[in-house]
Formats: C-alpha cells, structure tokens, sequence
C-alpha cells in the first residue's frame, strides 16, 4: 500500500508541466503490479471507444469524460483513457482539462481534472486493497467449505474429509484430496505460516460462494500460498491445488 500511496500522491500533487510524465509513471505501477492490474482487467473492457472519447473531449470545449455507469466501468474506463492518453502522448493542459473548470489557470483545472477523475479510479483501488487486507486477517476456523461449480467440498481441521461430490465435471473427491494433502504438509511449516495457509483457503472458500466471483481476489490466495517457503512435498502440494483452481476457475 505504501508503494501504490506515494505514486498516487506524486500524481495528484503534480505541478501541470510534470503531469504527463508523472501519469506514465503511475499507468505503469499499475500495470506492474499483479494484484491492481488483475483487479483491472476483471472488471471488463471499456464501455465505449477510447479513442473516440479521447478526441470528443479535446475537440468540444467544455466537455468532459464519461466515466461509467458502475464501479466496474469507472475503473476500466479511467484506466484505459489514462493509458491511451499516455501512449499517445495527449496534452493534459491543452484541451483535457478544459471542462474540468472555470478558472483559466491550467493547474486548477488539472487539480478539478485529478479529483473528478483520477481520484475516483484511485479510491476504488484502494477500496479493493482493503478488502483483500480484510479477508486475509480472517481468523482460522474448524472447517473449510469449498464450493466448485455448484458442487461443496467440507474438509475438517483435521484434515479428514466430511462430504466430497461429483458436480458438473468438477472432481471434488480430487479437490478434497488436494486440500488434504496441503493441510497435512503445513503442519511441518511453521505456526504463523499455518495460519497463512489456513486465512488463503479461507479466501478461496468465500470467493467461491457467488456466481461470478472476482477472479482478482482468488488469484492473490493462490499467489499467496505459491509465495510460502515450504518442504519440497508442500511446494508440490501447492501446485497441484493451484493448477487445479486455475483449471476449476476458467
């Protein structure tokens, strides 16, 4: 969060003249980090042409970007009409900005342009990293209930399996086996790497729950068990339980 804090700031707090080159450097932190760039691209493509927005906006004095009509078309469409700007090297200061405010000094309107604007994709980043923080704190309980496709996996605390079913081709006997094998090889890792592993199945199981679950949110659990320095056997584990959720997911 500190990384993603200071970009923002740098941003926001840009003086006219440095925008551009400070955008770029902010479109590329995003892209550079796998948990924000995955959170953007779950959210869709953009609800219009880019391209087309881009020049409406420099072309009509006055007129000013259509951001969306739901948090998932804020964020793809702010961020695609930040990273077309960049990659075309869009003048903030001539034509961008312009509707953003009556003052006729480029940097208020910059200023209106950032907090109506980039702020909005800012926030709904920020709000994201929060969630992922707060299912990640989840305290570690008796059973772990994983739902594949409709079908419901239970493994117990200690490892045992209480109920496995066969569910639209999903082969939750194998899920169960896998769960199993990863909980038996964390009891040589240390407590706090446990509990780890105990907060990422947890993860997994509540993002399994609706429908169309945010994919972002179950790849940081899988990165995060790929991310623990276990045994050789509990590497393996690992994989096999991830490459089965990315196959299970798709």
């Amino acid at each position: 969060m500190y990384d993603f804090n200071s970009i923002c700031n740098r941003l926001i707090k840009s003086d006219f003249n440095d925008y551009e080159n400070n955008l770029k450097k902010f479109i590329s932190f995003l892209m550079g980090n796998e948990l924000i760039y995955e959170y953007i691209k779950d959210c869709g493509s953009p609800s219009y042409d880019v391209k087309t927005e881009v020049e409406t906006v420099q072309n009509l004095y006055d007129s000013i970007f259509e951001l969306g009509n739901s948090n998932d078309e804020e964020v793809t469409n702010i961020f695609h009409l930040l990273k077309y700007c960049t990659e075309n090297d869009i003048n903030f200061s001539h034509g961008i900005t312009f509707g953003y405010s009556n003052s006729n000094k480029y940097q208020d309107k910059l200023d209106s342009f950032n907090a109506r604007v980039v702020m909005v994709l800012i926030t709904h980043i920020e709000i994201h990293l929060t969630k992922i923080g707060i299912d990640m704190g989840i305290d570690e309980t008796i059973k772990y209930n994983i739902t594949a496709n409709g079908g419901q996996v239970n493994v117990a605390a200690d490892s045992s399996t209480i109920n496995a079913t066969q569910n639209n081709g999903i082969d939750t006997k194998l899920l169960a086996k896998l769960l199993v094998e990863v909980q038996e090889l964390a009891k040589n890792l240390t407590s706090e790497e446990q509990e780890e592993v105990h907060d990422f199945v947890e993860t997994i199981q509540l993002l399994q729950e609706p429908e169309k679950p945010k994919k972002s949110l179950i790849r940081t659990a899988l990165l995060g068990l790929k991310g623990i320095k276990g045994t050789v056997e509990f590497g393996a584990a690992v994989t096999a339980l991830v490459q089965f959720l990315q196959t299970a997911l798709k």
